[in-house]
């Protein structure tokens, strides 16, 4: 007479392990590419009101922009983000300023064409 089994076999078990392996593998995946698309989302909202702070900046100073550290200017960018600018004289003047975010290491830029128009890139 055959002994009743009970439990699983070691095959069993592992095939369970290697299979919750893959879902967590993909759920991490996932997760970082979450957190990667808010630290962008963050960068292009600051340059946004950035652009803004630069209109504003213009009207003020008689017709230049402002050069150098957001930061240093009294901008306030969101926790974590850093906000650097370049100003050409032109004619027309313009500007160009670079975000970056301590927890990722992409870039977003936004260049000015002309007074009001202007475009933001996160390569």
């Amino acid at each position: 007479m055959r002994a009743i089994r009970k439990g699983f076999t070691l095959i069993e078990l592992l095939v369970v392990l290697v299979v919750l392996g893959i879902l967590s593998g993909i759920a991490i995946a996932r997760f970082l590419n979450t957190k990667e698309a808010a630290y962008i989302a963050s960068m292009k909202a600051d340059l946004r009101n950035f652009a803004l702070y630069e209109q504003n900046y213009l009207m003020d100073s008689q017709g230049s922009y402002f050069s150098g550290s957001g930061a240093a200017q009294g901008f306030v960018a969101t926790v974590g983000v850093t906000i650097s600018a370049t100003a050409d004289p032109g004619p027309p003047p313009s500007w160009h300023a670079v975000a970056t975010h301590d927890k990722t290491s992409k870039t977003c830029s936004i260049t000015t064409n002309g007074p009001s128009i202007w475009e933001i890139s996160c390569p």
